[in-house]
């Protein structure tokens, strides 16, 4: 196999008749400074040169326009919390008519029957209020303290005297 560059090749810097394709390759001069040449990409004068995207910034800030992506466990626990947010509404429904008490027909008992009739209907939607408001309230960058809060709600809200098995 021969070689298929011209002969005059060789020494590529010293012959006049090189040409520019011939003058790519390495520099073999040891007096040549060319440290920050094998550092650099050129710059803007360059054919090859291409301006890469700007730089991310590491700060703490996050665009609020962006949107937030939450982990899959996290979107598992989120699912898990909600059903037990339902199933204690359901428990409540289930468990109401222990709650349900006429009071006497004077204006005085009609108050109390009402109030005490929206204090079971309170109960009723409390585990879905306490849900809904924990999603809206605590932001999806702190996905264990919604976790948490949730998690209380759902023993605090639960339908303890279903649960029990006792009577209000």
């Amino acid at each position: 196999m021969t070689d298929p560059r011209p002969s005059g090749s060789a020494g590529r810097h010293d012959d006049p008749d090189a040409t520019a394709s011939d003058q790519t390759d390495l520099d073999l001069d040891p007096d040549a400074d060319d440290t920050d040449d094998a550092l650099s990409w050129g710059d803007e004068s360059d054919a090859s040169h291409v301006e890469g995207p700007a730089a991310a910034t590491c700060d703490d800030e996050t665009d609020p326009d962006a949107p937030q992506v939450m982990s899959s466990a996290s979107l598992v626990g989120h699912g898990v919390l909600g059903g037990v947010a339902l199933l204690s509404s359901v428990g409540w429904i289930v468990s109401r008519d222990q709650f349900l008490i006429a009071f006497g027909g004077g204006l005085v008992e009609h108050v109390q029957t009402t109030l005490w009739l929206t204090g079971v209907f309170l109960a009723l939607v409390a585990p879905l209020l306490w849900f809904v408001a924990t999603i809206l309230l605590v932001p999806v960058q702190h996905s264990g303290r919604r976790l948490l809060v949730m998690a209380v709600g759902a023993v605090l809200l639960a339908p303890w005297p279903l649960v029990i098995g006792g009577g209000a």
